[in-house]
């Protein structure tokens, strides 16, 4: 727009922000179809029929939306033929149309679906792919406009809308932002910049460090940056200073007696043989009765879990996704086919309340298939858990759930074969290791809502097996929330809103000592509301009997402290009102939103303050806001909670050194510390190669007009270590194939020097350097160290213009038309040893 004016509709790639391309009309249909003039529906009914009324919820998701439902109404419409990837059926059958009739692909990724057709089906002219409506679930014919609509479902046999966070986007870099260079420290990020470079316009990365030194970072060589997660506020390091080498190298030795103790400590477990299980058809009846398909992410984790289980050596996997996202599910169906192959489990829950909801879930889920199903917490009396103990060491308990109690020395197991840890992160190494010692061959399965980085996985991953679930269950909608001052009329209107649906609330407080207060204001505004109220201060028996009556629907608003943060799945609970926000830390108040918002009702968070947020509350909250869409834990950068899973999952605390030289650097150091203790070889180091080519490679504000969007892109761009990955990578987040306008031709000249820069990499290059006059242009190579005779054979086999110049390597070549550019590749890919 400019003013009233609108110069120019673009289409956008959401995932990446890039136009995809220029459009001279747009047709936005209305979001809601609100008439202009009201009349009762009773006028149109016939006196001969009977209405039924339905509870407002009744109808699962898409309030007050319409949905195409083409099977109800086949007056209008047929159906069309499943298809399920045969490629040349659906070939056949496109052949079977006349010109007359229009065939139109609605996929979730159309750009996708034009990768998985085969080159050799051609597409007639009359086959239109665009992005399919979520709203459609399955395919039609329109009877009227001789029109076919195909959906994923038709297309690949299942649908394809399922919402899926991709892991690059985790964490945004942002001006002002804490960044490490590999090389240079810990600076500051001081946003995107230009230089002139050999006539070119240039875009480097502005770090700031201590004293005003300033260090511009080529676009190309941005993957040598990373965000920094650790303290609050790092000290900065000085460009001339000999301090950062000294950090790597402390931090590099204590990564390498990390990673030895980590490979002895593995290495035991997986030295144990046992007998793989089978599976039984009763498996099938417990998935069954789940409520929800299984997501993509959870088939995946179950096929995942289902070979662990069937393999010789015991499982020890790590199930890390969101609060609400299904890792639950896959815990009981491992803990069914445990118990159908003989052997006991043992589900070790961090809190009484949620090994009380844990009891309850597998109960429900699993009891009638004969499976004995035992409880051990705070809340039981002393005999019923000696009676529970007994029975658990003879054999006729199968299933055994608890807190900490089931880490004391008195609980003996029968035959245990699964331990599963919910909420891994809150409990200690020993505690842990603890249950696994009792018999090496157990198999593992740990389940955190932690999100765990990228480069911390790379270390993770090379000891023990992780799934990670993004995608949310089906019909899941994002917890809206409400930042606001505290009064009493929000809380009115939070609360009346709930309870006008028939649901319940959850109400918070920060501690013990607010309970009363904020019982009298209910109560004042609120007479007959029927409260509930628990706190850690309470005996474990007196908090589950008031957890068991709010889940029963007895009370309708639960007053309680930060007790009920983790694990808790009360679909029928839908408003969630935290007093004094400011109190609670980052990490609590994520997982405080995650107890609301478990079915497909839409779910509110409000998070009041009663007094003015101070700068870092401030900030908080505004990164609390930020996880508004589902998955929005995985891309929250809490250092508290990003802190305390990596000391988890590696099993040690390593604070210190994390805070040294960031988390993301540190998760690299120890993948490379372990991959050189199993090679026994050090690894190189990766060198920076400095490029100077007459090329002018950049995003440029017409394709990406947010500058925050392109710093990530840069990011995402310059971290691909496949040169063959490049381009598909980059016509997928733009959504086209590139063509040759400037925008794009400059985009394109990015991946050029990328490619360049990755393969110099693998010759072990120090730069790549071009003088030119006019035409022609002098290319020269330098070497980190001294080449192998046989690659100069073979570069100077492949053009004897090469000759070597003191320490470098040099040779001419035309200019014109870019013809230097698949002559310099060739030669840098003759020099990869």
């Amino acid at each position: 727009w400019n003013g009233d004016t609108l110069e120019k509709i673009e289409e956008l790639v959401l995932e990446s922000g890039l136009a995809k391309q220029v459009l001279s009309v747009v047709k936005i249909l209305p979001h809601n179809l609100a008439p202009k003039s009201t009349s009762s529906l009773a006028n149109f009914i016939s006196p001969d029929h009977t209405l039924i009324g339905l509870p407002e919820n009744f109808l699962p998701g898409h309030q007050r939306q319409l949905t195409i439902r083409p099977t109800a109404t086949n007056k209008l419409f047929n159906p069309v033929p499943l298809f399920a990837k045969q490629w040349l059926e659906f070939s056949r059958w496109l052949q079977t149309k006349n010109t007359e009739e229009k065939v139109i692909l609605l996929s979730a990724a159309p750009y996708r679906l034009l990768k998985n057709l085969p080159a050799d089906i051609p597409l007639p002219a009359m086959v239109e792919i665009t992005a399919g409506a979520a709203e459609c679930l399955t395919g039609f014919t329109d009877k009227a406009s001789q029109t076919h609509y195909l959906t994923d479902h038709e297309l690949y046999g299942s649908s394809r809308k399922f919402y899926r966070r991709s892991l690059a986007s985790y964490a945004k870099l942002r001006t002002g932002d804490y960044l490490v260079h590999i090389d240079h420290g810990i600076g500051r990020f001081g946003g995107l910049t230009e230089k002139i470079q050999d006539g070119n316009p240039r875009e480097y990365f502005l770090i700031e460090y201590a004293a005003s030194d300033k260090l511009f970072v080529p676009i190309e060589h941005t993957d040598r940056l990373s965000h920094y997660l650790g303290s609050p506020h790092p000290p900065l390091e000085r460009l001339s200073s000999a301090h950062w080498f000294g950090v790597q190298k402390k931090v590099k030795a204590e990564t390498a007696i990390l990673a030895r103790e980590l490979l002895n400590l593995y290495a035991k477990r997986h030295v144990a043989q046992i007998k793989p299980w089978q599976s039984f058809p009763e498996e099938e009846l417990i998935a069954s009765t789940f409520a929800y398909p299984l997501t993509p992410d959870q088939l995946k984790t179950w096929a995942e879990i289902g070979a662990d289980l069937s393999g010789h050596q015991p499982m020890d996997r790590l199930i890390c996704g969101d609060v609400g996202f299904g890792k639950t599910e896959l815990a009981i169906r491992a803990s069914a086919r445990a118990v159908f192959n003989g052997c006991q489990v043992a589900v070790l829950a961090p809190t009484t309340i949620l090994a009380q909801q844990h009891f309850d879930t597998f109960s429900a889920r699993l009891s009638s298939y004969g499976i004995k199903i035992g409880l051990v917490s705070r809340a039981q009396t002393t005999s019923s858990i000696k009676q529970t103990l007994a029975a658990l060491t003879s054999g006729k308990i199968d299933l055994i759930i608890g807190t900490h109690r089931l880490l004391t020395d008195d609980v003996k197991f029968n035959h245990l074969g699964l331990l599963i840890i919910d909420e891994e992160q809150r409990f200690g190494v020993k505690q842990k290791e603890k249950l696994r010692a009792l018999k090496p061959s157990v198999h593992v399965l740990a389940l955190s809502a932690t999100p765990i980085p990228r480069t911390l996985n790379l270390a993770v991953s090379s000891l023990r097996d992780l799934s990670i679930i993004l995608s949310p269950p089906v019909g899941r909608q994002a917890v809206k929330m409400i930042f606001s001052s505290r009064h009493e009329d929000i809380i009115k209107q939070a609360i009346s809103h709930e309870l006008d649906r028939y649901g319940q609330i959850f109400y918070l407080v920060p501690r013990v000592k607010d309970l009363p207060a904020a019982a009298s204001v209910l109560k004042n505004i609120f007479p007959k509301l029927k409260i509930g109220i628990v706190h850690g201060q309470k005996s474990p028996q007196q908090v589950a009997a008031t957890m068991r009556a709010f889940d029963n629907g007895e009370l309708e608003l639960l007053l309680a402290t930060s007790i009920i943060e983790n694990g808790l799945d009360l679909p029928n609970v839908n408003t969630l009102i935290v007093e004094n926000t400011q109190k609670f830390g980052l990490a609590d108040l994520y997982q405080l939103k995650g107890r609301v918002g478990r079915g497909l009702v839409q779910a509110y968070a409000y998070f009041l303050t009663t007094s003015k947020p101070t700068a870092v509350s401030e900030k908080r909250l505004e990164a609390l806001a930020q996880t508004e869409e589902l998955g929005g834990g995985l891309s929250l950068a809490l250092r508290d909670l990003e802190l305390r899973g990596a000391g988890a999952i590696l099993g040690y605390q390593q604070h210190g050194q994390v805070s040294a030289v960031g988390l993301h650097l540190y998760g690299q150091m120890l993948a490379d510390a372990i991959a050189e203790q199993r090679s026994g070889q050090q690894l190189p180091n990766i060198p920076e190669v400095r490029l100077t080519l007459p090329l002018e490679g950049r995003i440029l504000p017409e394709l990406v007009p947010a500058e925050e969007a392109r710093i990530n892109l840069y990011q995402r761009l310059a971290s691909i270590r496949e040169p063959s990955e490049l381009l598909s990578t980059a016509q997928e987040l733009i959504g086209r194939p590139l063509n040759e306008d400037k925008t794009d031709r400059l985009f394109k000249n990015l991946l050029t020097l990328l490619e360049i820069k990755l393969l110099a990499e693998v010759a072990r290059l120090q730069e790549v350097t071009c003088w030119h006059q006019e035409q022609q242009g002098k290319f020269s190579i330098r070497f980190l160290e001294t080449p192998a005779p046989e690659l100069i054979e073979r570069l100077t086999e492949f053009d004897d213009n090469w000759h070597k110049v003191e320490s470098t390597w040099q040779a001419e070549h035309p200019l014109a038309a870019g013809a230097w550019i698949p002559w310099l590749k060739q030669s840098l890919k003759l020099l990869q040893n």
